[in-house]
């Protein structure tokens, strides 16, 4: 009786284990039969970004936008070719038409803020368009948050201003950023000498790298300011206040072959100079 019993307890357990197996498989097939089409297109594309056919997946992203109701997802799948057009297809304009559609018309506030980073990204930093890049990170600035994000962003509306010629906004943008607290002010600093140098006002700008020099040294040495100063002395033909200005900085100074070529070459221009001594009439 007991051996019966156990055997009935056995098969009731083979039974349990035979019809939670089938519910899983008529699950998936049920789930796989609900998948909308958007879904299983979506799903496609995927699959085709495995493989590197990222022209399929593109388009297989396109039609699944186009057939998607809801609207997380159709802009998500936009979202997603947009992408790859940017970083794969390197298409620049139609990227930006699916980035604009998202902006306009998702409903997700954290997606169509991404698109608009997206965008200025891509004319910044792709396609080198700097007026187009300006009017997109004006729009963008206020909606970001007080951040580091936000604080480069700022930074490249002043590269903008200025590459685009328009140096004194430049300028009164940059001091206007200065005086937001915790900002890091060194490369600020260094777009406002930039700015000064374009506009040749030189002894300006030698202020500024002492400036930069005074808050931080590490900062002076990493972004190779030396040897912009010792241009900008150059270029005032201040030769020999170029030499003494590189060799009291030479310990500070990691390229020692380029210190000494840099040397080298302010000493002949010193002595090529007109009415040096030494000059050969």
């Amino acid at each position: 009786m007991k051996n019966r019993n156990q055997k009935n307890h056995f098969n009731f357990k083979a039974a349990l284990k035979f019809t939670g197996a089938a519910f899983f498989i008529i699950g998936a097939i049920l789930f796989t039969g609900c998948q909308s089409r958007s879904d299983k297109l979506y799903a496609e594309a995927y699959e085709k970004i495995n493989q590197n056919k990222f022209k399929d997946a593109i388009e297989l992203l396109e039609s699944s936008s186009e057939l998607e109701k809801n609207n997380i997802k159709k802009t998500k799948a936009l979202f997603e070719a947009a992408r790859l057009l940017r970083f794969e297809s390197q298409d620049y304009e139609a990227a930006l038409k699916h980035l604009r559609t998202v902006v306009l018309s998702s409903e997700d506030e954290k997606m169509r803020l991404l698109a608009q980073e997206s965008i200025c990204e891509i004319y910044f930093d792709h396609m080198q368009n700097y007026h187009e890049a300006l009017k997109e990170l004006l729009i963008l600035e206020p909606l970001l948050k007080e951040s580091k994000k936000k604080e480069l962003l700022r930074l490249k509306i002043a590269q903008s201003q200025h590459l685009i010629g328009s140096s004194q906004v430049a300028r009164e943008y940059i001091d206007s950023v200065l005086k937001i607290s915790g900002v890091d002010k060194n490369p600020f600093l260094k777009l406002k000498a930039q700015v000064l140098q374009s506009e040749n006002k030189l002894d300006e700008a030698l202020k500024i790298y002492d400036q930069i020099y005074n808050l931080s040294q590490k900062y002076f040495a990493t972004e190779n300011l030396f040897y912009v100063v010792s241009a900008i002395q150059e270029e005032k033909k201040d030769y020999k206040l170029g030499v003494e200005y590189l060799e009291k900085q030479s310990e500070e100074i990691a390229d020692k072959n380029y210190l000494e070529l840099r040397i080298k070459k302010l000493k002949e221009k010193q002595i090529n100079k007109p009415f040096s001594r030494g000059v050969r009439k």
